[in-house]
């Protein structure tokens, strides 16, 4: 397999790990904090099938085991200590933002690679790719407002 293909497989791998970590706003009790982060998550669940899609015309396939383990993985890192055990607090939703953040950070830099190199290969969509991107943007920009808040809520006492 080509570099193309195995940078689209590693970026499916992150998209995988990337949704379930979206999954867990869910359990975020601020209301417009959870609409946003799960209004993202079922981008990141449509974006993954059109990156998919844009493996399967250059040829890549996606990497069934890689994506189980960025799956557990994930999970795993739901073990992480913030003085509580059996609930969220404020401290929670700060670092799940922020792991956000750097999520959607990777994706973005993912787009901007690929469209850096549209011209040189026929399976790129410049398009879809462009679209991709800017939804990208605007996803890190709503996580940088609500980041913004949490620390608000998590470190001002």
């Amino acid at each position: 397999m080509d570099a193309l293909g195995h940078y689209l497989r590693i970026h499916l791998t992150g998209s995988a790990g990337g949704i379930e970590l979206f999954s867990r706003g869910s359990g975020m009790p601020d209301e417009e904090a959870r609409r946003v982060v799960l209004g993202i998550r079922d981008e990141l669940v449509e974006e993954r099938e059109q990156l998919l899609s844009i493996a399967h015309r250059v040829g890549a396939r996606p990497a069934p085991l890689a994506a189980v383990a960025a799956k557990v993985g994930e999970r795993i890192g739901r073990l992480k200590p913030n003085g509580h055990l059996l609930h969220r607090t404020p401290l929670t939703d700060l670092i799940d933002l922020e792991a956000m953040r750097v999520a959607v950070a990777g994706k973005t830099a993912g787009w901007e690679a690929l469209l850096s190199v549209v011209d040189q290969h026929d399976g790129l969509p410049l398009d879809e790719l462009t679209a991709l991107h800017e939804q990208a943007l605007r996803q890190g920009e709503q996580l940088a407002e609500l980041h913004s808040r949490a620390a608000a809520r998590a470190l001002v006492r």
